[in-house]
Formats: structure tokens, sequence, C-alpha cells
């Protein structure tokens, strides 16, 4: 695929008309209720997904779909069909932040096929920025081409993360306090927008303990062809759910082996979502 492929194309338009749907929403009353995960839902997260489904079903009625609110299914609506190319979307990756008025906050769209993403696109309105990668066809912020950092070593480097909590929770204390202390400075940009930040070589490193297929597919793309690297914290690549660690080329395996020595005992809580 090229970067002029339909498929890119229509992402990038779907993404943008979720995003709308959700814009309308963002900074009056919202609807919220906590999900079974604990992680919160709003009305906008589930009318930004509706929008996101009718256009797949329209442009692409054989494919399937595999949305955070709404699950795995085929584009028009039936059982998810084997081996069909499936479409991962993010309603709103960065609820929270959208609930509080934060900007930072994006719809995400990837398609998958046969197995492999081919193509991501991140949309943030709230702060104007349109990330978007194809495999062959390189990576974008605004129809610019960017690509990560290629010297700086992790004395000088910017490591941005989720948030402090969620490595407490998940037994990362140790590894968590060393990488930041090694590093020159430390910013808590959670969600797409730190994966994106390495990706364009506004900052080296950004690691997350926990995420799901569809807050890290549109992403995969865009990093691997900005020139940077995004596997799960102890090297493996990224699959199914779990920590996601998006480094310089320069950095990953040192990032890797310093997680391997501070957290020799972690364990993914990898699932597959979605695998059809």
């Amino acid at each position: 695929m090229s970067h002029t492929s339909a498929e890119l194309a229509f992402a990038k338009e779907a993404a943008a008309a979720g995003a709308t749907t959700a814009l309308h929403h963002f900074g009056g009353e919202l609807q919220r209720s906590k999900k079974s995960d604990g992680s919160w839902v709003t009305q906008a997260d589930k009318a930004a997904e509706a929008e996101l489904r009718r256009l797949i079903a329209a442009a692409y009625p054989d494919h399937n779909v595999l949305g955070e609110e709404d699950g795995l299914r085929a584009a028009d609506g039936g059982n998810p069909r084997d081996g069909a190319p499936t479409w991962i979307v993010d309603p709103i990756d960065g609820t929270n932040n959208f609930m509080l008025g934060v900007p930072i906050w994006a719809t995400l769209v990837a398609l998958r096929v046969d197995g492999d993403v081919q193509l991501g696109v991140c949309h943030a309105p709230a702060i104007g920025e349109t990330y978007e990668g194809e495999l062959g066809g390189g990576a974008r912020c605004n129809d610019r081409p960017i690509s990560a950092d290629t010297s700086t070593k992790l004395a000088d480097a910017v490591v941005l993360y989720s948030s402090a909590q969620s490595f407490f929770r998940k037994g990362l204390d140790e590894f968590f306090e060393y990488l930041i202390r090694r590093s020159w400075r430390s910013r808590g940009f959670g969600d797409f927008w730190g994966h994106m930040l390495v990706a364009r070589g506004a900052a080296q490193v950004m690691v997350e303990p926990t995420l799901a297929t569809w807050d890290v597919a549109a992403l995969l793309p865009i990093v691997s062809e900005a020139g940077a690297r995004l596997t799960h914290l102890h090297g493996e690549g990224w699959s199914g759910s779990g920590s996601a660690l998006t480094t310089t080329n320069l950095l990953h395996d040192e990032i890797v082996a310093l997680a391997r020595t501070m957290a020799p005992d972690w364990r993914e809580p990898i699932r597959e979502l979605g695998a059809r």
C-alpha cells in the first residue's frame, strides 16, 4: 500500500467524522458510567463509535469492525467474518482527558489485514493534529513527514508515561523510578499523544503498563514508519493487549534490558482481542 491508498484516505475521513461527533460533546455536560473493567465511557464515545461503524459499513460491508465500545462484529452488523480485513477503532482515546476538558484526546482508526496492521490514523481535533502512517508509505503529521530522533542518549532523553499510579498498581515502581531518574526530563502525556511525540522526534521514550488492541493498533504503522519501535515492555512484538513501550531505535534495547532487570517477574496480562 502507498500513502495514497483508498483505504488510508477513507481512514482519515472516518477518523475526522468520528472526532467531529465527539467534539460536539467536548466541554459540555456528559452522561458517563463505568464499564466492567473500571474505565469510563460517555455518550460521546458511543456516538462517535456508532458514526465510525456506519461509515465503515457503507464503504466496506464485507470487512469486520473491532471497537472499544461494541466489540468485534461484521461491518454490516452480523457475526465477524473469518479472515476478513478488520477495522480497529477507538472513538475517543483519552476518555479521562475528554471528561476533564483536557484537549489531548483522539479518534483512532486502523486497518488490520491477515494479522498485520497496514495503516493507522490518529485524529486529535482539539489540538489540531492528525497523524497517519501506512506500511511502506511513511508517517506524517498534518500531511508533513515525521521521523523519530536518532541520536539522543537516555541521560538526555525525554521520557513520557501515562500516569505514575498505573506503574505503582502494576508493581513497576522500581523500574519506573529508575527510568525517570536516568532521563533528562519526564512528562505524564498519556494515551496516543505520548507515542506520537516519540514518532515525531519530540521525545525518546513513551511507556504504559496496560493497553488494549484499539489503543495501540493505529499507533503501530505510524511509529514504525517514523523509524521508532513499539513493543511490549520486555521487548516482545506488540499484540493483543498489555504494556506498550515506544522508543527510538537507539534506546529500545537499553530500556528493554532495564525493564527485564528491574522488573524480572513482570508478566504481561496479554489476551488476544478480536483476533479474527
